[in-house]
């Protein structure tokens, strides 16, 4: 009978509803960007004689990449551009232009002249192979008897 009038109503509610609200919109405005700052993940495998880059770059094309070597260190840019079709308006877009560009710096020195990128089915695969005097060599020990 008398419960109304011993409730105490939560003067935050509409507050924390509202901001249960507001990161809401801002969870789904910036998850495109996030997923555009964070790059792309890559592959870098070893085999003794050369090193493999492998990365999924999806809507990219050859001409939209450039890769870039120096003696030690590998720069890789390229952008993706999203264009609205003539004639249409955007209703919902999920979908931005992307700019990539990562560097990967090697224990050993690289031979430039050999180096192979290629794309194939959205897949990058950029083979390096290491110049001859930066690979290991194994030495023999000899026995000397005294």
């Amino acid at each position: 009978m008398f419960s109304h009038l011993f409730r105490v109503a939560d003067p935050y509610r509409d507050l924390h509803q509202l901001q249960r609200q507001v990161d809401a919109l801002f969870s789904d405005w910036a998850r495109p960007q996030r997923r555009a700052a964070q790059g792309l993940a890559f592959d870098v495998l070893d085999d003794g004689e050369r090193y493999r880059l492998v990365a999924d770059v999806p809507g990219l094309r050859a001409e939209d990449l450039e890769v870039e070597i120096t003696e030690d260190v590998v720069a890789i840019r390229g952008v993706r551009k999203v264009a609205v079709p003539e004639g249409f308006s955007v209703h919902r877009r999920e979908r931005e232009s992307v700019q990539i560009a990562r560097s990967f710096t090697f224990p050993s020195k690289l031979d430039p002249e050999k180096v192979e990128a290629t794309l194939q089915q959205g897949v990058l695969t950029i083979t390096l192979v290491k110049r001859a005097d930066a690979k290991p060599r194994t030495v023999t020990v000899r026995s000397v008897d005294v």
